[in-house]
């Protein structure tokens, strides 16, 4: 677990980047700091590993102040992902993701370099490139297997994924998220992108200017119901659509398939788009919106059809949860 104790950070121009930060960040889940420019979310990080030094207050590790070790020792147990990855042109990938084992004397360790290579998406043929050799997305991933190497308990990631494109940032995130689910790493992530910051943390820690903590929450709280007017504001309009990603359709009443082609099976021909009863409503929503009927069909672990809804039996099963 990392804590924060009434943290702040003073420069010395008088510039308050954190002010009284009490935040705690519980083990082996992806805390995501979020907020507008300035706000003081990478100089949090970046204090957890001593890159920045508080001017008041203390950062623990598993009760332990990140100052009772030197700063070098402290890094070697921490891995560390920034924007545009980072790496070392010189060094080929494979000596890029080995650059902290070498360091604690386990620079032979090419297999589980190898492995890891393997794990975040990128084939071992690439070993032997060179950084300029790889895509924004693979160099990206390289990136992520140098911070696993060392197999720290503790990650820190500063706008990680924001350097690519959409979509590659779509496959970005989901690997990482398959990597967390098998790793269950402590993870602080910084990120501008509300809505990357709801894709990818457990908890979300909102800042305002100045340095303050404005609320910490799960996805679905800050969705539903945000601390105030600030956090209504950067969360964004459509909070309450995009919290749809958090209610399941179990609810929903489902309608006869009149109209419906089924196959022999009992699957549906046809039609624009089939949900199950444990998708969300924003998928159910967005099907019904975009169909030409206005409608989408429940189907079955086995593709079988059981039932048909409107978006207005979305609409009703809102209102009635309210």
């Amino acid at each position: 677990m990392i804590t924060f104790e009434a943290v702040r950070k003073q420069f010395p121009d008088g510039t308050v980047a954190v002010d009284d930060l009490d935040l705690e960040l519980p083990t082996g889940r992806i805390t995501v700091f979020v907020g507008p420019s300035g706000c003081g979310k990478t100089t949090s990080l970046r204090m957890i590993n001593r890159m920045v030094e508080p001017t008041g207050g203390a950062v623990r590790i598993d009760g332990e102040d990140v100052r009772s070790k030197p700063p070098a020792e402290l890094r070697r147990g921490i891995g560390y992902v920034i924007q545009h990855a980072g790496l070392f042109p010189h060094k080929t990938v494979l000596d890029n993701v080995l650059t902290v084992p070498k360091l604690v004397g386990r620079g032979r360790e090419r297999s589980r370099a190898l492995e890891l290579l393997e794990r975040v998406g990128l084939p071992t043929a690439f070993a032997d490139r060179y950084p300029a050799q790889l895509s924004g997305g693979q160099q990206q991933r390289v990136g992520v297997a140098r911070a696993l190497a060392a197999d720290p308990p503790v990650m820190l990631m500063d706008e990680p994924f924001s350097a690519v494109d959409p979509i590659v940032r779509h496959q970005l995130q989901e690997e990482f998220l398959r990597l967390q689910g098998d790793l269950g790493k402590t993870i602080a992530l910084v990120t501008h992108d509300i809505d990357e910051a709801v894709v990818l943390g457990d908890r979300i820690a909102v800042f305002r200017e100045g340095g303050h903590l404005a609320q910490v929450g799960s996805p679905e709280e800050l969705l539903t119901r945000p601390a105030d007017d600030f956090v209504r504001n950067f969360v964004g309009r459509d909070r309450g659509y995009r919290g749809l990603g958090f209610r399941t359709a179990d609810g929903l009443v489902l309608r006869p398939l009149d109209g419906v082609r089924l196959d022999e099976a009992g699957r549906p021909l046809d039609v624009d788009g089939t949900f199950r009863a444990g998708d969300s409503l924003r998928v159910v929503l967005d099907l019904t919106l975009t169909s030409r009927t206005g409608t989408a069909v429940q189907v079955d672990g086995d593709g079988r059809a059981t039932g048909l809804v409107h978006h207005h039996d979305v609409a009703d099963l809102l209102a009635e949860r309210r």
